[in-house]
């Protein structure tokens, strides 16, 4: 065996390294289908580094890649090749080339010929990526829909968007290629539990197997026409094979599943456009933003406090609409009163209706003054879309009582005190004998003497510095996300790699992904909600960071977008070096944004 295994060895190293290129299934697809960029090189069995996915510009988009390696005899005759496969899928219709693929294989470097790929309209033919023996089903048969709740809003208001897969054939499974980039609108995921919910549902007349594949909550920023890019999406579908001549056995039975196989077909859905209009004139201030209702409510932690003691004031908006987007309560307070910075907590719940949910602020209060005071009523403005008209929310007054004396006067506030009288200013003359000592070696020249008398200084200058940080981390808000981003994210990954024992992917991809995003928006002082791929890439590229290190931030968010919708499995060897990869970037970002 060991013979046979160096001859084998010896015939590999012997033949010579060829690189070729091909498409799959062929040099035309259409709009929205998948095609592979095989690339075979033989004379080999893997490469000298790992090879890249090919870039192909705006008009297709990388899925995914794979390989395998080959070993034939023939003859005598042994030959070996690795065959490099990358999926893509059309996005634009047109005539495009796809420049040579670079490899480095057998200690040198081997370039592809150049290939040429024409993408037709989309309903000329199914986008299909593997034989072409097989009645591949049409537009008319599968295809998928954008559906929105109304193609007329306001500024502000809350649309569902669903996403529908429409079918007569049998759908094996599913993955998102592309999610569409919703620039100018606020973007909340719709949770679906249980994954899609397949019906039957009739459409022109047909009766068709459908499902609902994600469904989103966007808000419009801002009036105009504003438009739903496209989802895309690679099925697997089962359809028969086809077969040259009449089968007795066809006949009779009808096929069957002998008769069938797996293709994969690449879908885009419609891009759907809305009509979004301004909000009246007459908006009441403060105004929250809000399109919808809503409701303000306001509670003290006790009724009665000293001067110069904390009390916290509660400040909950709840109510239908873009909660998130209510911003920071106007205090009216005397200035006597000394107000820290809010913490806010918030909690959103997506539904067939819309967004709901509550917005906290939770404020730490010092009055400096006794005597009986109040906080006065809390207002927002918000716009009720179902009366036509703006409202406003208001909290009563809330009275306290701040007991004690006042420290912001009083007789002797501020003064200096004299320095004390210790001893006369003539030295006492001792008149008796005395022992005399040598004058050297003395206090000064001791290390405890310097180090009590350094300690006190030490001490002053590092508690300036607490001081300091802690002025820094209340007024610059900036500054203090992004010194605590890199402990958030290795919170966040800690808590991945927990999830990555269980048994549930999307959990873990989910994690990751708020991970990376979180640390982005904390480095960055931008907000994590709502913001798109375009918005992280165009941010991070403001703050210097390479392009390469860019493309992979978003490459691994993609992934896990991927991973969370359509998981193929648990993969706990997958997930272990993915995590090790996102936390290798978010390191790579700190040191880049730093």
């Amino acid at each position: 065996m060991a013979v046979l295994t160096l001859l084998l060895s010896s015939a590999a190293v012997a033949q010579d390294v060829s690189a070729r290129a091909s498409l799959v299934p062929g040099s035309s697809v259409s709009v929205g289908s998948t095609f592979v960029l095989q690339v075979e090189v033989t004379g080999v069995q893997r490469l000298d580094q790992n090879p890249t996915s090919p870039q192909l510009g705006g008009f297709a988009r990388y899925i995914g890649s794979g390989s395998t390696s080959t070993l034939r005899t023939v003859n005598g005759q042994t030959s070996v090749s690795l065959i490099l496969q990358f999926r893509y899928q059309a996005l634009e219709q047109g005539t495009f080339d796809i420049p040579p693929v670079t490899l480095q294989a057998g200690g040198g470097s081997h370039a592809t010929e150049p290939l040429t790929l024409t993408v037709t309209a989309q309903d000329q033919e199914a986008g299909v990526s593997g034989g072409t023996d097989s009645d591949l089903p049409g537009p008319d048969d599968l295809f998928l829909t954008t559906e929105v709740s109304s193609r007329t809003v306001q500024v502000g208001e809350p649309v569902v968007v669903s996403y529908r897969l429409w079918t007569h054939v049998d759908v094996v499974s599913y993955a998102l290629t592309q999610l569409p980039e919703l620039e100018g609108f606020w973007v909340e995921e719709l949770p679906m539990p249980g994954g899609a919910q397949v019906e039957t549902r009739t459409r022109n007349g047909e009766e068709y197997t459908t499902a609902v594949l994600r469904r989103i909550v966007v808000v419009p920023a801002g009036p105009g026409e504003r438009t739903l890019d496209p989802l895309s999406i690679e099925a697997r579908v089962r359809v028969q094979q086809r077969r040259s001549g009449q089968d007795p056995f066809d006949r009779l039975f009808g096929g069957g599943l002998f008769n069938t196989t797996v293709e994969s077909v690449g879908l885009r859905s419609d891009a759907a456009t809305l009509t979004v209009e301004s909000l009246p004139p007459g908006a009441p201030e403060p105004f929250s933003g809000v399109v919808g209702s809503l409701e303000v409510t306001a509670s003290l932690d006790r009724a009665s406090v000293d001067a110069d003691e904390a009390v916290t004031l509660t400040v909950r908006v709840e109510g239908a609409g873009n909660v998130r987007a209510v911003p920071e309560p106007t205090l009216d307070l005397p200035d006597d009163f000394e107000v820290f910075p809010p913490e806010v907590s918030e909690s959103v719940e997506p539904s067939l209706a819309g967004l709901s949910g509550s917005k906290t602020f939770e404020y730490v209060l010092i009055p400096r003054a006794p005597g009986d005071r109040a906080i006065p009523p809390i207002r927002y403005g918000y716009f009720d879309a179902a009366a036509g008209e703006f409202r406003t929310a208001e909290t009563p007054e809330l009275p306290f009582t701040v007991t004690g004396t006042s420290s912001l006067s009083g007789p002797g506030v501020g003064a200096r005190r004299g320095v004390a009288e210790l001893r006369q200013d003539i030295r006492f003359i001792q008149l008796g004998p005395t022992a005399l000592r040598p004058a050297a070696g003395g206090l000064a020249a001791h290390w405890a003497f310097w180090t009590l008398l350094l300690l006190p200084m030490a001490g002053v200058a590092g508690a300036a510095a607490v001081a300091r940080h802690r002025e820094r981390l209340e007024g610059d808000v900036a500054w203090a996300r992004g010194r605590r981003a890199g402990r958030v994210a290795r919170k966040r990954f800690a808590e991945a790699g927990r999830l990555a024992e269980g048994d549930d992917p999307r959990a873990f991809y989910a994690e990751v992904a708020r991970a990376l995003e979180g640390f982005v928006a904390d480095s960055l002082n931008r907000s994590a909600a709502g913001m798109q791929r375009s918005d992280l890439r165009a941010a991070l590229e403001a703050r210097g960071v390479e392009g390469s290190l860019v493309d992979r931030t978003v490459g691994c968010l993609d992934h896990c977008d991927r991973q969370r919708f359509a998981p193929r499995g648990v993969d706990r060897e997958e997930m272990t070096r993915f995590l090790d990869e996102a936390s290798a970037i978010v390191s790579d970002l700190d040191r880049a944004v730093r």
